[in-house]
C-alpha cells in the first residue's frame, strides 16, 4: 500500500510546483510586456495630442498675430481633458497657456459669468492664475511649435491619471488581459497536477508490483513474479526482477542439487569404505593388500571430491594465487596434450592437433593448462570408442584461441546454459560410472574468467561438441 507521503504524492506535487512557477513566470513576464507596450500607446497618444495642439497654436499664431487673447478660443476647444494637462511656453520660457489652471479658474468663477468673458479675465491675469497651480510633473511629450520654419514656442502635453490618456475600454482591455492571465495560471496549476497525480499513479503502479513481489519473494513465495512487459525503462526493470528472480530460484534449485550431489558423492565412497572395514571386522574379508586397496581407492576418490570443493571455492573468492606471466598459449596446450595422450589412446580415439606458436598472453601456465586438460578429459570422456578429437590454437579477434572438438554424445540446447554449474551433469550416471563429480567446467571457466577471458561452446546431439577458449594477447 502506498503512504499519502509516498512517491505518486511527491510526484503529482512537484508537477503542480512547475506548473505553478512556470505560470507566474508567464503572468509576470507578460504583466510586463503588457505594461510596456501601454505606456508606449500612452505616450503616444500624449504625443499625438500635442502634435495637434501645436498645430492649432500655430495656425492660431499667425491668424491673430502672436500670443494673443483671441488664440484662447481655438486651444480649449482641442483640449480640456479631465485626464491631461496641455502647457504652451513661448520661446523665452513664458507660460502663455495652461489649461488646468484655467479650469480651476472657470470652476471658481463659473457661477453664471460669460464663458468669453472669463476667457477674457484669465488672458488678462494669466500670470497670477498660473501661479496658483503646481508645476507639472509626470509623463510629458513635447512637440514645438513652427511658425514660418521658425520656432516661436511648444507644447507640453502631460497625463494626470495613473492611465494616462487611456481610455475605459483600453483599461478594461488590461485588466482583462492580466486577469485572463491569472486565470490561466490557476487553471494550468490545476491541470499540471491533476495530470501529475495521474501519471504517478500510472508510474507508481509497477513499482508497486516489483515491490510486492520483492516482498513476497523475501517471505519465501519462491514463485511470485511481476509479470511484466514492454519497452518502457519500468517494464523492463520488471522484466530484469523476474530474470533475476529466476536466476535466484535456479541458483536455489542448483544449491539443493548440490547438496544432493555431494551427499551422493561422498555416500558412496563412505559406504564401500564402510562395508569393507565391516566386513573385515566380521572375519568375512581378510586384512590382505588387495581389500586395504579397495578402502584406499575409496579414501582417494573422498580426497580428491574434497580437493576440488576446496579448489572450486578458492577460484570463486580469488584466494587462490596466480602466477601471471608472458607465456606461450601452444606450450600450455603441449603440456595438456603430453599429460592426455595415454587417455585417448587406451580408449581408442583419435587426436589430432594443430598448433600455432607464438600467441603470447599474460597467464598462469599451470592454471591454462588445467583448464585446457579439463576440457580434453570430457571430450575423452564423453566421445565413443572410434571417435575423434581436434585440438588446435589460432589467434582471433586479439585473442589467442584453444578449441577443442570432438565427435561425442553433444548436449541438448536447452543444457548448454547449465554447462558451467557446478556438479550439473547431462548424463549423471555415465559421469559417476566414469569418475566424474560435474565440476570441472565450473573450474575451467573460473580460471578463464581470472584471465580476463571467456569461454564459448557449441553444441549438437549425437554430432559433437565445440570449446573455444579466448584469451587476451599480452
Amino acid at each position: 500500500m502506498g503512504s499519502r507521503g509516498g512517491f505518486a504524492s511527491k510526484l503529482s506535487t512537484a508537477f503542480a510546483i512547475v506548473a505553478l512557477m512556470t505560470a507566474l513566470m508567464a503572468v509576470i513576464s507578460s504583466y510586463y510586456a503588457w505594461n510596456q507596450q501601454f505606456n508606449q500607446y500612452v505616450r503616444q497618444n500624449l504625443r499625438d495630442i500635442a502634435s495637434v495642439v501645436a498645430h492649432a497654436a500655430a495656425n492660431a499664431y499667425v491668424k491673430y498675430g502672436g500670443w494673443t487673447f483671441s488664440y484662447y478660443n481655438v486651444i480649449p476647444q482641442v483640449t480640456m481633458s479631465n485626464e491631461i494637462r496641455v502647457q504652451i511656453i513661448t520661446d523665452d520660457d513664458r507660460i502663455v497657456y495652461d489649461d488646468l489652471a484655467l479650469r480651476r479658474h472657470l470652476q471658481d468663477v463659473m457661477g453664471g459669468t460669460d464663458r468669453a468673458q472669463l476667457l477674457r479675465d484669465a488672458s488678462d491675469n494669466r500670470d497670477g492664475i498660473y501661479d496658483l497651480v503646481a508645476a507639472p510633473t509626470g509623463t510629458a511629450e513635447q512637440v514645438p511649435v513652427v511658425v514660418d520654419g521658425e520656432v516661436v514656442g511648444h507644447v507640453s502635453v502631460y497625463a494626470l491619471s495613473s492611465s494616462g490618456f487611456l481610455t475605459q475600454r483600453d483599461i478594461a482591455l488590461r485588466n482583462a488581459s492580466i486577469w485572463t492571465l491569472v486565470a490561466s495560471a490557476v487553471a494550468a496549476t490545476v491541470c499540471a497536477s491533476l495530470a501529475g497525480w495521474y501519471y504517478a499513479r500510472r508510474l507508481v503502479r509497477p513499482i508497486r508490483k516489483v515491490t510486492e513481489t520483492a516482498r513476497a519473494l523475501r517471505e519465501g513465495e519462491q514463485s511470485a513474479r511481476t509479470g511484466m512487459v514492454g519497452d518502457d525503462e519500468i517494464s523492463q526493470l520488471g522484466e530484469m526482477f523476474d530474470t533475476m528472480a529466476d536466476s535466484i530460484e535456479a541458483d536455489r534449485e542448483l544449491e539443493r542439487r548440490l547438496t544432493s550431489d555431494v551427499a551422493h558423492e561422498l555416500r558412496t565412497p563412505l559406504m564401500g569404505i564402510q562395508a569393507t572395514v565391516e566386513c573385515i571386522q566380521d572375519g568375512v574379508y581378510e586384512a590382505d593388500p588387495e581389500n586395504l586397496s579397495t578402502i584406499q581407492s575409496e579414501v582417494r576418490r573422498l580426497t580428491r571430491l574434497t580437493n576440488v570443493i576446496l579448489e572450486l571455492s578458492h577460484l570463486e573468492t580469488e584466494a587462490l594465487p596466480f602466477n601471471m606471466q608472458k607465456i606461450d598459449m601452444a606450450l600450455c596446450l603441449s603440456y595438456a596434450l603430453d599429460a592426455h595422450w595415454g587417455l585417448f589412446e587406451s580408449l581408442g580415439l583419435t587426436l589430432e592437433c594443430y598448433e600455432r606458436k607464438d600467441l603470447i598472453v599474460i597467464g598462469d601456465c599451470e592454471r591454462l593448462q588445467q583448464a585446457i586438460g579439463n576440457l580434453l578429459g570430457n571430450a575423452a570422456r564423453y566421445t565413443p570408442e572410434g571417435g575423434k578429437v581436434l585440438v588446435a590454437s589460432y589467434e582471433q579477434d586479439g585473442c589467442a584461441v584453444i578449441q577443442v572438438t570432438d565427435t561425442g554424445i553433444g548436449i541438448s540446447e536447452e543444457n548448454l546454459e547449465m554447462l558451467f554449474k557446478r556438479f550439473w551433469r547431462a548424463d549423471a550416471a555415465r559421469t559417476r560410472s566414469t569418475g566424474g563429480i560435474g565440476i570441472g567446467l565450473s573450474i575451467t571457466k573460473e580460471i578463464v574468467d581470472r584471465h580476463k577471458g571467456r569461454i564459448e561452446v557449441e553444441s549438437e546431439e549425437n554430432v559433437g561438441t565445440t570449446f573455444r577458449i579466448f584469451i587476451p594477447l599480452a
